[in-house]
């Protein structure tokens, strides 16, 4: 009997993700939306996990399960998923901010929903779908307080005269959190206040946008934004951040070698590690070019059955060392878990990101795409 085939025989380093984890976490996120819908967020490839997959995964979904559609960063992005087979809407979060005729034309071929986010963008916009005779279905984006994008609070009358032009079908209005994960922080509450304020100002016009939406993942958790009928959800999605979720995605790599470091010899470039007595090292085959960053030199840990095991000396392009003196017996066959669980212990990515200085959507997304993406799906 032919022994099965391992993604890890062709690369020493893999991501493996779990599709039925995926869904089992979007509906917990459901279930905390109250009847509104949702719009996944697969902007930079699914936060890394690939949007080809995840969306494959959640296109399955029946109607009841309120999935709006996917929002990503540009349009290129929205050309991929649209390539992949994906049906439902698809949103142009923030990679539009001019228009003419051949962008149109490109939204209107690839079905894409821009979300304007200036009265520049939305004067173009006005002013093209006069000349050629047609209309666009868009959302609007207001700055309440993240100043990033966003028409802003005073540009409110202008944008209600431009938006007298019956070709701009203004489907939906938003606005984005700064803070959301402290609910009662001064600048959360202000925009809160500053977007219903707009909110009222477009009613008073009579326009009624069929969507309204502010929340992200941790303000739907939070409660941020209870009337809004839309929410964004993207880390919460995908297990991160947020201990009553599962995360997805586990990422391992391969045991290299194992050698035995006598008191004072020193271990990779710079040097930057010397033992300070007898010690076991594995080498493992994952560095800074698949995206384990050289920041976790002499700071990050690694799990190899079931132990932690921290990382020595400077992380290289391809390869990274670990003391193993309190782990058993370990070979090829053996991989370290950089990112999940491994028995009681886990290497979440928020703590990947402590010792880089950064967040954990950067941990994710900057996963190289030389790392390959192994999917697997416990409930088919």
């Amino acid at each position: 009997m032919q022994k099965e085939a391992r993604p890890w025989q062709v690369r020493q380093t893999t991501l493996e993700i779990e599709l039925s984890l995926l869904r089992k976490n979007y509906y917990k996120l459901l279930e905390r939306a109250k009847g509104a819908e949702l719009l996944v967020l697969l902007k930079s490839d699914a936060y890394g996990h690939s949007h080809r997959e995840v969306a494959a995964s959640l296109e399955k979904l029946p109607e009841k399960a309120k999935l709006h559609g996917y929002g990503v960063a540009n349009v290129e992005e929205g050309i991929e998923l649209r390539r992949e087979g994906v049906r439902r809407p698809i949103y142009i979060l923030s990679g539009i901010q001019d228009y003419d005729e051949d962008l149109h034309r490109c939204l209107e071929v690839c079905n894409l929903t821009p979300v304007v986010s200036s009265i520049y963008c939305l004067e173009r916009m006005s002013a093209v779908l006069r000349k050629i005779g047609e209309s666009r279905t868009l959302h609007l984006k207001f700055n309440t307080g993240m100043n990033r994008l966003g028409i802003e609070a005073e540009e409110v009358e202008h944008c209600l005269r431009i938006l007298a032009n019956p070709a701009l079908r203004v489907e939906g209005v938003s606005s984005h959190f700064s803070s959301s994960d402290r609910p009662q922080a001064k600048i959360t509450k202000s925009q809160i206040r500053d977007f219903r304020e707009i909110m009222k100002r477009f009613v008073a016009q009579g326009k009624q946008p069929r969507y309204v939406h502010m929340a992200n993942s941790m303000a739907l958790a939070n409660g941020c934004f209870p009337e809004g009928n839309l929410a964004r959800v993207g880390l919460h999605l995908y297990g991160l951040a947020d201990p009553t979720l599962d995360p997805i995605a586990r990422w391992t790599a391969q045991v290299y070698q194992v050698r035995e470091l006598k008191k004072g010899e020193t271990v990779g470039y710079g040097p930057h590690f010397r033992a300070k007595k007898r010690m076991k090292m594995a080498v493992l085959g994952v560095g800074y070019g698949d995206g384990y960053r050289r920041l976790f030199s002499n700071r990050a840990e690694v799990l190899l059955k079931g132990k932690r095991c921290p990382v020595i000396g400077a992380v290289s392009m391809d390869m990274t060392m670990v003391d193993v003196s309190r782990v058993g017996e370990l070979g090829p066959n053996d991989r370290a878990i950089l990112l999940g669980r491994d028995g009681r212990e886990e290497i979440t990515a928020n703590e990947l990101a402590g010792h880089a200085k950064s967040i954990a959507w950067e941990i994710l997304t900057g996963i190289s795409a030389r790392v390959p993406r192994v999917f697997s799906d416990a409930r088919k």
